[in-house]
C-alpha cells in the first residue's frame, strides 16, 4: 500500500489548479499519488488538470469528475478513489511548500501512532498581504467542541482508514463549508490522535469565490455544527451549558468582527449583539462592539 494519497477538490478553480499540481509535484518526499476531483466545474478546471497531468507522466494522478455536489462529496470521492494509508487534503486554491511531506513523514516516523497531522499555514488575502496561521493545540473530542476549530483541511494529513471508519466529510448543505470542522469532531471522538507541527508549510488564500467570504452563511453552518453535537453530549451540568454558549458567542463574534472590517457596520452591530446574548460577559464582544459603534459615528 502506497504512503499519501493527495486529494484536491476543485470547482472553477481554473486560476489556481495548476499552482496546486505544481507544489504537490515539488515535493522534496514525492506522495505515491494525486487525486483531483472536478466537482461540476463550468470553466476550465478538468482541462487544465488533464493537461498538467499529460505534461508530467512521472506523477500517479487520477482525474475523477462528478456533478457538483459541494466540496465535502468531493472529498469523500477523493478518499474512496485513493490507495494510501494517509490522505493529505489540498484544496484547489492553496498550495504547498516543497518540504510540507517531508516534514510530516518526520512526525509519523517519530511516532507511528499519530492518526492527523496539522501545520501551520500562511494566510494570502488578494491584496498581497501574508500573516501566520497556527493551529491546535486542541487534541481532545471535548476541546474541539468547547473551544472551537484549530485545524485547516489543506494542512491536514490523516490516516484514511479512521476517514472511512467515522464515515468521511458530512454532505449537508447545512455545514457546507464546515464539514472539515464536523469532521475533526468526530474523529477526536473516534479516539484519533492530533498532532500539530508548528511550521507554515503550505499558503491558504482568502478570495472572493472562497467558501468562507461568505460571512453569514459561514457562521450558520458553524453554530450547525456546534448544535449537532451538543445534542449528543450528555453531560448538560452548568459548566457545560455556559461553555457551549461562550463557544456559540465566539463564532457569532468571529462572524461580526469580518463583517465589520468590511464596513458593513449595521450587520455587524446586529451580530455583537447577538453574540452578548450568547454570553453578557465575554469582554471581547464588548469592545469589538463598542469599536463598531465608534466607526459607524465617523
Amino acid at each position: 500500500m502506497s504512503l499519501y494519497s493527495v486529494i484536491i477538490p476543485a470547482r472553477n478553480a481554473e486560476r489556481f489548479i495548476t499552482q496546486a499540481l505544481d507544489s504537490v509535484q515539488q515535493q522534496t518526499c514525492r506522495a505515491d499519488e494525486v487525486v483531483v476531483v472536478d466537482d461540476g466545474s463550468t470553466d476550465r478546471t478538468r482541462d487544465l488538470a488533464d493537461a498538467w497531468r499529460r505534461d508530467h507522466p512521472d506523477v500517479v494522478i487520477r482525474l475523477c469528475t462528478q456533478p457538483h455536489q459541494g466540496i465535502g462529496a468531493a472529498r469523500n470521492t477523493g478518499i474512496q478513489a485513493a490507495s494510501g494509508r494517509f490522505v493529505a487534503f489540498l484544496d484547489a486554491d492553496d498550495y504547498w511548500v516543497d518540504r510540507k511531506l517531508e516534514r510530516v513523514s518526520a512526525v509519523l516516523e517519530n511516532d507511528p501512532a499519530i492518526d492527523l497531522v496539522c501545520h501551520d499555514e500562511w494566510l494570502v488575502r488578494e491584496n498581497g498581504h501574508r500573516s501566520r496561521l497556527r493551529y491546535g493545540p486542541h487534541r481532545r473530542y471535548d476541546q474541539l467542541l468547547f473551544r472551537g476549530n484549530c485545524l485547516s483541511t489543506s494542512a491536514t494529513v490523516v490516516r484514511r482508514r479512521l476517514v472511512l471508519d467515522v464515515g468521511g466529510f458530512s454532505e449537508e448543505l447545512r455545514i457546507n463549508g464546515v464539514e472539515d470542522y464536523d469532521l475533526w469532531l468526530r474523529l477526536a471522538k473516534a479516539g484519533g490522535r492530533f498532532t500539530y507541527l508548528h511550521e507554515p508549510l503550505g499558503v491558504y488564500r482568502v478570495h472572493p469565490l472562497g467558501v468562507t467570504s461568505r460571512i453569514e452563511e459561514h457562521r450558520d453552518h458553524v453554530l450547525a455544527v456546534l448544535d449537532a453535537h451538543y445534542q449528543q453530549w450528555t453531560n448538560r451540568s452548568l459548566r457545560y451549558r455556559y461553555a457551549m454558549r461562550r463557544q456559540r458567542a465566539a463564532a457569532i463574534r468571529g462572524a461580526a468582527h469580518a463583517l465589520m472590517q468590511q464596513g458593513d457596520h449595521a450587520r455587524a452591530w446586529h451580530s455583537f449583539g447577538q453574540a452578548l446574548e450568547q454570553d453578557p460577559f465575554a469582554w471581547k464582544t464588548c469592545v469589538l462592539g463598542l469599536l463598531n459603534l465608534a466607526r459607524v459615528r465617523r
